[in-house]
């Protein structure tokens, strides 16, 4: 990856693609300002660029406010609130311009596997693992072929990657080391504040700091996170398995959308061995999966097949989606 070199248009470019009034962070400010007053921009370049080469930022641009809002009209159980982070609005702006030259760096090599659809340059979202999905279907119902398929949950997904994992990705996959630095000195700053009902609940002095997870609300966190289970993408298609659509024609093992997995096999065995580089990746990086809302499908000779779930080597069990 080139070294990166921030200029007025590169702030201004991000502060063109942000809405105006997209909820602000510590500092107050809306992107609709940024974008009106232009002269500012090049002072932004300048300081940005500072920030970079020293690699360091001010603690009010790594501290975020957590905003705690209730589910429903139960209040007093912590877990039926939903958490939402507002970062200052200066952080998004820099964190914008680093995740499009990191962007274009991994498109420009094709680091990212065609399996992630989540935030792949050029993709469709959700449109093409449905049509894959949709496809495998019908070609296992018509010439009544066999199928195992897997449904893959990761806990708390954003919540959980280790901020060593998060780092060493950013060097597997050869971004400009200024910027790992940085990003990596940033990391170590990621506090929040909690806010409820408008109200801040901890004390300016006493920040929660972000140990592990992706300091989510930026356009730089999904694609580091789905960059750090790309490796895992990379391992599914190098494995072998998988379920063919043809004769001589290429094997589909998986599709991600961000945190979402799905597993494809043309047997049950086969399945269990994508199972367990599933897992083995996912320990090894430290994240859990969340078996509550995994679960397995088995076809045979294209009809839905009534069996057991599966039992790995380790204490899992994948229920079938009957069960799930």
């Amino acid at each position: 990856m080139d070294p990166v070199i921030i200029t007025p248009d590169d702030v201004a470019e991000a502060v063109r693609r942000a809405p105006n009034w997209k909820s602000p962070g510590l500092d107050g400010l809306h992107h609709y300002w940024l974008k009106r007053f232009v002269v500012c921009h090049a002072v932004l370049a300048r300081q940005f660029q500072e920030a970079l080469d020293q690699k360091s930022l001010p603690s009010l641009f790594t501290t975020g406010i957590t905003h705690l809002v209730p589910k429903d009209r139960d209040t007093i159980d912590p877990s039926k609130y939903r958490p939402i982070t507002c970062l200052p609005t200066i952080y998004k702006t820099l964190t914008s311009i680093l995740s499009a030259r990191i962007t274009r760096h991994l498109n420009s090599n094709q680091v990212m596997l065609r399996a992630q659809n989540g935030c792949r340059g050029g993709g469709r979202g959700t449109k093409e693992p449905l049509l894959i999905d949709a496809v495998i279907g019908k070609v296992v119902k018509r010439n009544r072929r066999n199928l195992s398929a897997a449904w893959i949950d990761y806990k708390k997904a954003f919540d959980s990657v280790p901020h060593t994992w998060l780092k060493r990705v950013l060097e597997l996959y050869k971004v400009d080391c200024t910027v790992r630095d940085f990003l990596g000195q940033c990391m170590g700053q990621w506090s929040t504040i909690l806010c409820h009902l408008g109200e801040r609940m901890t004390a300016a002095e006493n920040h929660i700091r972000i140990r592990r997870g992706i300091f989510q609300g930026d356009c730089l966190s999904p694609i580091w996170f789905c960059l750090s289970l790309n490796p895992l993408s990379t391992l599914l298609e190098g494995s072998g398995r998988g379920f063919q659509l043809r004769r001589g024609g290429t094997k589909v093992t998986h599709l991600f959308y961000m945190d979402d997995l799905k597993l494809f096999a043309s047997s049950r065995s086969l399945l269990v061995e994508l199972l367990n580089i599933t897992c083995d990746f996912s320990n090894s990086i430290g994240m859990g999966l969340g078996t509550d809302k995994c679960a397995v499908l088995h076809v045979e000779r294209g009809r839905v097949a009534n069996s057991e779930g599966i039992y790995l080597s380790m204490p899992i069990n994948m229920r079938t989606l009957s069960e799930a």
